[in-house]
């Protein structure tokens, strides 16, 4: 007879699926009723949170989103000062890529410049094209960090997470000066772009931008761009069936928080399942959908 806990192979991973699809979900959920101008942060937080995250104390989640509401901050700054000046704003972004990209000499730490770059480039490309109250938007990011550490620690504390070993201790590799430009390349060109052309989804298309950009071998570089062309295509796809159930039912809260909980469930029940590069995979596919589903 089929079971829920037929699903899983342990307790470990049912309480890692659960604890990741219901914070993702009730952040999402949070984020249409509260009515923000940006919920996409109340879909990326959750995300990165529960799914890269190790340290689910208060002072380890506020360690992980600390950066990103710095940079964020940065960002809003540049933007304002500069605001009738683009290339000036571009230029100083460079500088500010070239920085995370030196201080990323460990996998750790180029998985942590993720959250940061990526957020300046959102309030980049926000205060280029859009009318939005950028200092606003900083209160709404803040109240999403917020958010996302009180039900992240609420989910974990009902769904504990597993203690592991020791996490494996990386050498220090410092960047090179190739390093450093192919980086500026790939993530100043994809900036530069999106400051001259209107398209703002295509503003998440940077991430895999991002993770390829701080790879140091040409295999590891192919690998990255291989994995996230398939987790793009694969998210998006996901989108699109959201979307489709979603029609005529935008204002529904109920039907919208059943069918974004049994998809969230449904990509974090594999994620929870998978091993190794399979695992990362799953994670990516549950980072794109999210995002998009946070403009529905």
């Amino acid at each position: 007879m089929w079971t829920f806990e037929s699903l899983f192979q342990n307790r470990s991973e049912r309480n890692e699926a659960l604890r990741v699809a219901l914070t993702v979900t009730i952040c999402m959920v949070l984020g249409k009723l509260l009515n923000l101008d940006s919920p996409v942060y109340l879909a990326l937080y959750p995300t990165i949170i529960m799914t890269k995250n190790k340290d689910y104390s208060w002072l380890g989640l506020l360690r992980t989103l600390l950066p990103t509401l710095l940079a964020a901050s940065a960002a809003l700054v540049v933007t304002e000062v500069f605001s009738q000046h683009p290339f000036v704003v571009w230029t100083i972004s460079l500088f500010f890529f070239d920085f995370m990209r030196r201080r990323a000499t460990t996998p750790l730490k180029k998985g942590q410049m993720l959250m940061p770059t990526f957020n300046w480039i959102l309030i980049v490309v926000f205060a280029q094209h859009t009318t939005m109250d950028m200092p606003m938007r900083i209160h709404e990011i803040l109240l999403s960090m917020l958010i996302t550490m009180v039900v992240a620690k609420t989910m974990v504390t009902l769904f504990p997470v597993e203690r592991g070993g020791k996490p494996p201790a990386f050498e220090e590799e410092p960047a090179t000066f190739e390093n450093r430009a192919i980086s500026l390349a790939l993530i100043g060109l994809g900036v530069a772009f999106l400051m001259i052309i209107d398209i703002i989804s295509a503003t998440f298309c940077l991430v895999p931008v991002i993770a390829a950009a701080t790879q140091t071998t040409h295999k590891s570089f192919i690998d990255v761009v291989d994995r996230r062309f398939q987790t793009q295509v694969g998210g998006c796809a996901l989108a699109v069936v959201f979307t489709l159930l979603m029609a005529g039912h935008q204002s529904t809260f109920g039907y919208y928080t059943i069918v974004l909980g049994l998809l969230a469930f449904m990509i974090t029940a594999s994620m929870a399942k998978a091993k190794g590069p399979a695992k990362i995979f799953m994670l990516m596919l549950c980072l794109q959908p999210c995002c998009r589903f946070s403009f529905i």
